[in-house]
């Protein structure tokens, strides 16, 4: 009797390293591919407003100008300014950022020049 026991422990605890070491590489992999989702979608949201994905120390963001005024993403999500200089550490680096993006936005008038 005690030796059933014994071996159905053993059997469980094969049965258990087995589909953990099928399942936990998956969870890894879906960590890696959230991130890339985030870099795509950021990616698509600059390019349809003409813009770029700038990055820095390696952390992805986008700063683009919209007919609301500048509009920042992090990590595939929209955040505040105050949200983006806490996250990236350096308003510097933000400030940069939106001067680019301001020689590149329209002219918001509407001026029309009489021949």
């Amino acid at each position: 009797m005690e030796i059933n026991f014994v071996t159905a422990l053993l059997m469980a605890g094969l049965l258990f390293l087995i589909l953990f070491s099928a399942w936990y590489p998956q969870a890894q992999n879906h960590k890696v591919d959230q991130s890339v989702r985030a870099l795509a979608r950021m990616s698509r949201h600059a390019r349809r407003h003409n813009s770029l994905v700038r990055y820095h120390n390696g952390t992805p963001f986008v700063v683009t100008h919209q007919r609301r005024g500048l509009v920042y993403m992090y990590g595939g999500r929209f955040v505040s300014r105050e949200r983006l200089v806490s996250l990236l550490g350096s308003e510097q680096i933000v400030r940069r950022a939106e001067q680019e993006e301001s020689l590149q936005a329209p002219n918001p008038t509407r001026l029309t020049i009489p021949s």
